[in-house]
């Protein structure tokens, strides 16, 4: 009874390995780094995203007290993902997601939202709990010393959740530290052979502008207008078809139809009556 038992938890670690395996990569270089970029885009480290709007958050500086900041809402071309760019500390980074942790992220602001305005926000309870209470999703991070120059990149966990700061409650996305991508399998001796832990902290209107970025409704427009302007590309950047001038057009056009008639009638099924026996 026990071997069963115990080939019954070996098959089923082995299954729950091979799922794992299986799962998408959301963030993967083909889909967050397109080809269709020029080789000087690509030194530079341009032309990644599109930046559609400010916005605004509060941070948690490694030392000093929260602050208040500017950054840009970004969206990938081409793609599910979007989310916002910023300075952290002296480091630029961005914040990405594709459209599931997206959709976590949301309903984590509508939980908030509603928790915030039925005062059910606890604050007893320590933020290492409660920023994380909303749930998790798999995120994307960019990062390097300049906006330009941000040849870095990781795939932290990104936990939501509310933290109370000087008696005042905030929708907190907390990102767990992750390993620099970028830097895998290199010898190297550069600091940033990880991301640093970051809090990033909104107030209620700062969310729901946060979620109205992000939402589907609003990415899938993106997506619309881009197939839109992809296909009328396509259409202009048709052939022109080009047929030379002939004299004798009026003669063509009659032995063609000629043929066309020949063909239709040689097409046509022939009607067939059986004998009558009377």
């Amino acid at each position: 009874m026990k071997k069963l038992a115990f080939a019954a938890l070996i098959v089923l670690i082995v299954a729950s390995v091979a799922s794992a395996k299986k799962q998408p990569d959301l963030y993967s270089d083909k889909k967050m780094h397109p080809t269709d970029r020029s080789n000087l885009e690509k030194f530079l480290g341009t032309n990644r995203y599109d930046i559609y709007d400010e916005c605004a958050m509060y941070i948690t500086p490694v030392v000093g007290k929260i602050k208040a900041k500017k950054g840009e809402f970004i969206y990938r071309r081409g793609t599910d993902v979007a989310g916002f760019r910023i300075y952290y500390d002296t480091t630029a980074y961005t914040l990405e997601m594709a459209e599931g942790p997206r959709q976590t992220c949301c309903d984590a602001i509508d939980k908030y939202i509603d928790d915030f305005e039925n005062k059910r926000l606890n604050k007893k309870l320590k933020a290492t709990k409660t920023r994380e209470c909303y749930g998790s999703a798999p995120g994307y991070q960019e990062f390097g010393v300049i906006k330009t120059a941000m040849n870095y990149k990781a795939k932290p966990t990104l936990y939501f959740g509310y933290a109370f700061v000087d008696k005042s409650p905030y929708f907190v996305i907390h990102v767990a530290s992750a390993k620099n991508l970028a830097l895998e399998g290199r010898a190297s001796d550069l600091p940033n052979k990880e991301t640093i832990v970051q809090n990033y902290y909104f107030t209620r209107a700062q969310a729901k502008k946060l979620k109205e970025f992000i939402c589907e409704d609003n990415i899938g427009l993106f997506h619309a207008k881009e197939a839109e302007q992809l296909k009328e590309f396509n259409q202009d950047a048709e052939a022109d078809e080009y047929i030379e001038a002939s004299d004798d057009v009026p003669e063509t056009k009659i032995k063609t139809k000629a043929k066309a008639k020949k063909a239709k009638e040689e097409a046509e099924s022939d009607d067939y009556a059986e004998a009558d026996a009377n």
